[in-house]
């Protein structure tokens, strides 16, 4: 159901169209009400608005620059101006803001309860449309090949399951079928390039991709992805007809010469210097993740001084061993996760890590030790980014100096040491939101003729629409109510005082007249303010 926002510097126009119109009838469930333009936002902050009528010719703020603000912040809010017959061409300008329909006063219920309904009808059509499943699939189109390279790095590094695998191939229309022949290729580009950008790395490699894949075209389908070393990689299957069969000797020296070929392509085209390393042929997909790991493991052991090197076939089954670390270099790093405030993520990745050394086997020591300097590094990366000593953070300098010779003791002190950081992040956390809150309610109560959400978010120097939503899920309530509160108990203590006018306290607080003061004080306490004043 849907909710609407009848702003007017008239009271009782405001409360009349709220009050005699059966807005239910056509699907209006909450009707808000603002007697000006600065109150009408503060609303807009806190509450979903769908729609907004809105008075042309209102003090301070008018509404053509209201619908433009709405325009600006709420694109998705319907609005309706009301003018009358001297406004009417201004208000014709206002289409350029977003602004749905114009009507004239005065206005019958019927005209505009029709208008209404017709914006109520658009509003559901416009949701029809997104949630229908025409569009999901367009969306889904253009976000095919960002889906594909994760699903891709998921399958290689093993993150993903068989049964998961099958639907997700036929969703994103790859060829691949269980059981069928399979290599990966792997290329590394050499050069650092200094000069590079984040824009043209990417444009390099889409170069590249283009050239594997205009070059595979006829025999070869490909399945492509950046992996977190920086790499691209490919998967090939032969074209349908020969997919099943088995890989001949004759068959790998043809796509090795191709492969080759596409190596020399890419020097004397881009002019950059690659290695490419390609794996055996293996069952798709329980040989894949060994596949690549071998590979990966392949250049880490054998290839930091090899530049432009070429490799096919069956790698050493040395390299194509697990390495227990290979977790915490994968992305996203230690560092990242921490830079992030992401605990329960580092956690995970810390726990998985120890999880896989344990299984290792024989595992050396020196191990335990790089894995500690990764996360103690880590530690130390996240305290002095934020300006503070590890050592301050975790309780002295004796944890940080101990020595670490099993997993169980890195496993201890490791998340003994993180959970140390995340207790001192959760304080810090929360002293900084409670002086926040304790800043915004001095800034009301010094400025409570002037306070606005806007006002107050620029005295605190935050957005409106976050100062609102943080507020509420700090304290609760929503700033307005505050404020409206504070008026209210204010208004209450100035009327204590007999040689103070009632329209000199209504100035005081920033109410438009003494009538409309008068009518919110009785809202609040259920008697007028001279009634009040009578019983003290």
């Amino acid at each position: 159901m849907l909710s609407l926002l009848i702003v007017d510097d008239e009271p009782t126009i405001v409360d009349t169209l709220a009050s005699t119109i059966d807005w239910k009838r056509i699907e209006i469930m909450t009707v808000h009400k603002a007697y000006s333009a600065r109150e009408a936002l503060d609303i807009l902050a806190d509450y979903a608005v769908d729609i907004v009528i809105v008075d042309i010719n209102m003090p301070r703020m008018s509404g053509i620059e209201l619908v433009a603000q709405i325009y600006r912040q709420y694109c998705h809010v319907k609005s309706v101006l009301l003018s009358g017959h001297a406004e009417f061409a201004y208000a014709q300008q206002a289409m350029s803001y977003g602004v749905s329909d114009y009507l004239l006063k005065p206005i019958s219920d019927e005209d505009l309860i029709k208008v209404i309904a017709g914006l109520v009808k658009e509003i559901k059509e416009e949701w029809q449309e997104i949630v229908s499943r025409r569009r999901v699939v367009q969306t889904l189109k253009e976000s095919l090949p960002a889906l594909k390279d994760k699903l891709l790095n998921e399958l290689l590094t093993g993150r993903i399951k068989d049964d998961a695998l099958s639907p997700l191939l036929d969703m994103y229309d790859l060829p691949f079928q269980e059981g069928e022949s399979v290599c990966i290729m792997v290329i590394r580009m050499e050069e650092s390039l200094p000069e590079f950008n984040e824009q043209d790395f990417f444009l390099l490699e889409y170069a590249i991709m283009n050239i594997a894949a205009e070059m595979f075209r006829s025999s070869y389908d490909h399945w492509s992805c950046k992996d977190s070393n920086g790499c691209l990689v490919l998967m090939i299957r032969r074209k349908s007809g020969q997919e099943h069969e088995s890989v001949s000797a004759e068959d790998r020296k043809k796509f090795d010469a191709l492969a080759m070929q596409l190596q020399r392509n890419i020097g004397l085209y881009l002019k950059r210097v690659v290695s490419m390393i390609i794996s055996r042929w293996g069952s798709f997909p329980e040989e894949v993740g060994l596949l690549y790991s071998g590979i990966i493991d392949h250049m880490r052991s054998k290839l930091a001084n090899e530049s432009g090197c070429f490799f096919s076939g069956e790698l050493s089954d040395a390299a194509a061993v697990r390495q227990p670390l290979q977790r915490l270099y994968e992305t996203p790093t230690l560092q990242h996760l921490l830079e992030h405030r992401r605990w329960d993520e580092y956690e995970d990745k810390l726990q998985a890590a120890i999880q896989d050394m344990k299984q290792a086997g024989n595992l050396p020591e020196e191990y335990v030790r790089e894995a500690f300097m990764m996360v103690a590094g880590s530690f130390y990366y996240y305290a002095h980014k934020h300006h503070c000593l590890l050592s301050d953070l975790v309780g002295g300098t004796g944890l940080l100096d101990r020595n670490v010779h099993s997993v169980q003791q890195l496993s201890e002190l490791g998340l003994y040491l993180l959970n140390k950081l995340r207790a001192s992040d959760q304080a810090e956390q929360r002293s900084s939101k409670d002086k926040l809150m304790l800043k915004i309610r001095e800034y009301i109560d010094r400025n409570l003729r002037t306070a606005s959400l806007q006002t107050i978010a620029d005295a605190v120097y935050l957005h409106p629409v976050y100062l609102s939503r943080l507020y509420k899920a700090e304290t609760g309530e929503g700033i307005s109510d505050y404020v409206h509160k504070q008026r209210m108990l204010r208004a209450a203590e100035l009327l204590r005082d007999p040689s103070l006018k009632i329209y000199e306290i209504s100035e005081d607080l920033g109410f438009k007249n003494a009538a409309y003061f008068s009518k919110v004080f009785r809202e609040e306490f259920g008697i007028t303010p001279n009634e009040y004043r009578e019983q003290l």
